[in-house]
């Protein structure tokens, strides 16, 4: 039995740590998940290429008056209709893996947000049906969920705060743009929840023999739900390897913000795995 990490790593900061093994059943041998990693202390610059940017800070607000478009009216918790179309304006900030980003400083009047998720398969074998499957795992300070309705996915659409609301599963994931879509008030998540880690796994993927490798290009952005704009994007490309669970993205809380940061850590076992890992009961 793993014990979970302290809340903060002793300098106030509430970014992720990743991962621990989930514990080893008798007769079953888990593959060791690959090495992790963890942001550096204060949100300090990084040392080495590949580490994590700085978010870029948002320009000064202008002495003059309605500088800003006021905010939209308030939504009720739990009120989500259709995802909503894509945003014109571009696809935001191009993210690379283990960045960074502030949303909160990004887009100040930021309340819900667009997490879409999309990829592209290579089909070797066209009898054989692709599934892959968006999942979002709802974390506390100890990196566990609280209970196994914060494990969001198909068939538990909605959080029990009514702050996250999962659209459906894709079962082709054929087409252009976001593949599946989850939809995030953040003013209505719960106080004890400080971290959304997104993922993407493979569904019956032993018994059909398919892996990440199969998968060349997958995608997160993340996106102002209110006004469509794309305030960040992820693109991953054969970072899955013969693995069959990919966490792409996580946004999570430190102090009054909300980050974004891009993650691209690929685990086998499948969706399994991952619920151990974060601990989820699917027994």
């Amino acid at each position: 039995m793993y014990n979970p990490p302290p809340p903060n790593n002793g300098s106030g900061s509430s970014q992720p740590t990743y991962y621990r093994q989930p514990s080893s059943t008798p007769g079953v041998s888990n593959p060791a998940p690959n090495a992790g990693f963890r942001p550096p202390a204060g949100g300090a610059p990084p040392t080495a290429p590949g580490g994590y940017g700085q978010p870029p800070m948002p320009p000064a607000p202008s002495s003059t008056p309605n500088n800003y478009p006021a905010p939209p009216p308030p939504i009720a918790p739990g009120q989500y209709g259709a995802p909503p179309a894509q945003a014109p304006q571009g696809p935001g900030i191009s993210l690379y893996k283990d960045q960074q980003i502030s949303l909160s400083k990004e887009d100040p009047y930021l309340r819900k947000l667009t997490a879409g998720l999309g990829w592209d398969v290579n089909i070797q074998n066209p009898g054989s049906p692709f599934d892959l499957d968006a999942v979002v795992f709802m974390l506390g300070a100890n990196g566990m969920v609280r209970a196994s309705t914060d494990f969001i996915f198909y068939n538990n659409k909605q959080s029990r705060d009514g702050a996250i609301y999962h659209h459906g599963d894709n079962l082709t994931g054929q087409g252009e743009g976001d593949d599946e879509v989850v939809s995030i008030n953040l003013q209505a998540v719960s106080p004890d929840v400080t971290r959304l880690v997104f993922a993407v796994s493979i569904h019956q993927a032993d018994q059909r023999r398919q892996n990440f490798s199969m998968v060349p290009r997958a995608f997160i952005r993340i996106a102002n739900q209110e006004t469509s704009r794309n305030i960040c994007r992820y693109d991953l490309t054969n970072e899955g390897g013969y693995n069959t669970a990919l966490i792409v993205g996580e946004v999570y809380r430190e102090g009054p913000e909300w980050k974004f940061i891009a993650v691209g850590k690929s685990f086998p076992g499948g969706l399994g795995y991952l619920c151990q890992i974060f601990g989820v009961n699917v027994g």
